[in-house]
């Protein structure tokens, strides 16, 4: 088993007038990393008992080392790791880009992409918006806030390379016996608390595409479809059987793949400058994990394909977070099984985030990929879910107990599109400085 402690990027990137805020938690392998003395050594910023810290003016830009170093109560090394903070005055490119952002469930809100655009592109808010409008469009056939982006619950790189998966879009087919005829065509019913609305009329099968405020990805088709509005023939539904439409965005079925330019021609989305994935917590089964081979496979796939269709266009792969450390996995996950070992989940995640940054270091992927390191920048011991619950039967005092294991609070999605932010900052300053 790997015994490396320290897991810095090889790079993080600092906008002016941004507090970056680096946490101990994200880059340092351990239950407990306070059990070691911590100390950073930069020319730049400070550090503080759970992270270092530094807010760079106009005179601050350019590249500068930190130095992590663990020692014991002794004062004797026990592991040094060091990295590049990055940093860039933010700067309006002289041609529009276009981004295009994906992922699973931590994608699913458009909350990280959209606070990325927000503070670049917009004014107001807090933090306060840079106002560079028209510097960048998000594109996607999923919306948040007038942004476009692809995001899907349960989805691992395999999902966003073949067309198996149920997404937020896909309608149903259900096989019944039924009266229905063309005067049912698009009337209202219910199933399971969702809407769905009646499209297409077969003899044996009739197909539901997705009501009002119904885009999940994982409903269960309960055996009733029970009338709300429309139509003239009211009789329930009887469910026989019931099969998904598949709808990975970027699947192609001439070629059984992904194929990045027809999903632009086919949506009318200008080319792709950038490409933003952030990808997964699905499929970490394995406690301690060292070998992804699970998604190896479909990463080159998805890379290599966006690389033929875009030979321009910038990929950048984000790491996930470290899991909840309050509680969370065994809210979610129990005590047995996938996921139930915290510091297996913890083991794994590190490594994963290697494996991934190793992938854009590699000779065939380094000039157009780069890593963005997410857990560094994400607050693990406030931004997950919890609540206030009694410390024990007999004591009115309370505590915080996680209720999630890897799905942050709204805050914590905030800090992702932080990450985000900088990172395209970054991009655009770099390469409007002819720096890529």
């Amino acid at each position: 088993m790997t015994k490396k402690l320290i897991y810095l990027a090889s790079r993080y990137d600092l906008v002016v007038g941004d507090r970056f805020e680096l946490f101990y938690r994200g880059v340092i392998k351990s239950l407990n990393p306070y059990n070691y003395y911590i100390h950073i050594s930069c020319v730049k910023g400070k550090y503080y008992p759970r992270y270092y810290t530094f807010t760079p003016n106009e005179n601050d830009v350019g590249d500068y080392e930190l130095t992590l170093t663990l020692y014991n109560d002794y004062h004797e090394m026990i592991e040094q790791g060091k990295t590049i903070i990055h940093v860039i005055k933010p700067i309006k490119p002289k041609t529009k880009k276009t981004i295009l952002c994906f992922g699973d469930s931590l994608t699913f809100n458009g909350v990280w992409p959209y606070e990325g655009y927000r503070r670049f592109c917009e004014t107001g808010g807090t933090p306060e918006g840079l106002g560079l409008k028209d510097s960048f469009e998000l594109v996607g056939k999923c919306h948040y806030n007038g942004i476009g982006y692809e995001g899907f619950g349960g989805w691992k790189w395999k999902e966003f390379v073949d067309n198996e998966a149920v997404g937020i879009s896909s309608s149903v087919w259900i096989k019944c016996k039924h009266n229905l005829d063309e005067n049912d065509q698009h009337s209202v019913w219910k199933n399971n608390d969702k809407l769905w609305v009646l499209e297409s009329i077969t003899k044996d099968r009739i197909k539901f595409k997705r009501g009002t405020g119904n885009f999940g990805c994982s409903y269960n088709i309960k055996e009733r479809f029970i009338n709300v509005e429309g139509g003239i023939h009211k009789d329930d539904i009887i469910v026989e059987e019931f099969q998904y439409e598949e709808t990975n965005p970027f699947y192609d079925e001439e070629t059984k793949g992904p194929n990045f330019k027809k999903y632009c021609l086919k949506n009318n989305f200008n080319d792709l400058d950038y490409v933003y994935i952030l990808l997964t917590w699905n499929g970490q089964y394995i406690a301690f994990a060292e070998e992804f081979s699970l998604h190896d496979k479909y990463i080159k796939i998805i890379l290599n394909q966006i690389h033929q269709d875009f030979p321009k266009c910038k990929v950048r792969i984000m790491g996930i977070q470290s899991p909840a450390i309050n509680g969370g996995i065994t809210a979610s996950y129990g005590c047995n099984g996938y996921y139930s070992d915290l510091m297996g989940d913890l083991w794994t995640a590190y490594h994963y985030n290697e494996y991934l940054e190793q992938i854009c270091l590699s000779d065939e992927y380094k000039s157009f990929c780069r890593y963005i390191d997410i857990k560094a920048q994400f607050d693990v011991e406030n931004n997950t879910p919890a609540v206030s619950m009694k410390v024990n039967n007999r004591c009115d005092k309370e505590e915080l107990i996680g209720t999630n294991g890897v799905h942050p609070l709204m805050s914590g999605y905030l800090q992702i599109g932080d990450a985000f932010y900088r990172a395209i900052a970054s991009d655009i300053s770099d390469e409007e400085n002819n720096k890529q």
